[in-house]
């Protein structure tokens, strides 16, 4: 108790010292500027009036407080303040007759929000900080090309993402990143990335459905080692609102590449497109929907197609002339 108070006594006496030193040398700097005014020196009018300023003098004692900060960080009182919480509320649900101030205290820390600040509050203190990334390997040639790692935390929100085989080289690249997914708010996966390895796990020659099937079965952090595409397309085109005029089901359109990517949409839905990089599907949202992330509707040039498709599959129905009467 008396090493804390002292050790606070210390460091308050510390700032002063460093306050009342910071105003001495500001106030030496108005002297000398003073005296350059009495010399009728260039400019010293200037500097004295930016020196004399308050918003400098303010500006200088933020500074001050933040070295302190720096200096002496403020340390968690307890490092399990769950666990005493939970120790408090099993005493007061074991009184007989608890007191309406014990009551209140027990719904304050039994609440969503103070359990979930003390969750933090231990995470920090404990500096559990994860996910923890794993060291780089010794062994990398100079001639290897450059590699990064993306860890992202899986829950229940899509990856929105979908991948692609080269057939050549066996390389699998991520062909689209859906707007507003999980890929696409960390910012680390762009399309045209070339996969190395998912959890650890080399995927150059499988097959895309393994890949997803690596990544259904991964529970909590994904780990992916890629190559970054070295040019990164840009979306220049304006975001384009319109009105659905028929109904659409990614589940029912065999051209789709990915139907759990797709959005389904019935006819007069307000749509608003905001990726139309793809010649034939575009990423789109439904207007005003709860959901952030975008899915991936057919466009206007693969709609056309599915139409000639649908035209010319109907069965040839023979029409009958009518001769006009000579």
């Amino acid at each position: 108790m008396w090493q804390s108070v002292e050790e606070e006594s210390m460091a308050q006496s510390a700032y002063d010292d460093n306050d009342a030193g910071l105003a001495q040398v500001l106030a030496e700097v108005l002297e000398e500027v003073r005296q350059s005014i009495d010399r009728d020196i260039n400019g010293a009018d200037l500097l004295h009036s930016l020196l004399s300023a308050p918003w400098l003098y303010s500006l200088l004692r933020v500074y001050e407080c933040l070295v302190q900060h720096s200096q002496d960080a403020p340390n968690p009182y307890l490092p399990y303040s769950t666990r005493l919480s939970q120790e408090i509320t099993a005493s007061v649900r074991g009184l007989p007759a608890p007191s309406s101030d014990a009551q209140e205290l027990y719904i304050l820390l039994k609440s969503p929000h103070m359990q979930a600040l003390l969750s933090a509050h231990d995470s920090v203190a404990q500096r559990d900080y994860g996910p923890v990334l794993p060291p780089l390997p010794d062994n990398l040639s100079d001639n290897e090309e450059a590699v990064r790692i993306v860890c992202l935390v899986k829950n229940k929100q899509p990856l929105g993402a979908t991948i692609r085989k080269d057939e050549k080289t066996g390389n699998i690249f991520i062909a689209r990143v859906i707007h507003g997914g999980l890929a696409d708010r960390s910012g680390l996966l762009n399309s045209g990335d070339k996969l190395v390895e998912v959890n650890g796990q080399k995927v150059r020659g499988m097959q895309p459905e393994h890949v997803i099937n690596i990544l259904v079965r991964s529970q909590g952090n994904i780990l992916f080692k890629v190559i970054p595409n070295s040019t990164q397309p840009t979306n220049s085109q304006a975001t384009l609102y319109v009105r659905a005029m028929v109904d659409y089901s990614p589940l029912q359109d065999p051209a789709i590449p990915c139907p759990d990517v797709g959005m389904a949409f019935s006819k007069g839905d307000l749509l608003e497109i905001v990726d139309q990089r793809d010649i034939r599907w575009w990423q789109a949202r439904k207007l005003h929907s709860a959901s952030l992330c975008c899915g991936l509707i057919p466009s206007t040039n693969q709609f056309r197609h599915k139409q000639r498709e649908l035209w010319w599959s109907q069965p040839y129905q023979a029409h009958t002339c009518i001769r006009p009467c000579t």
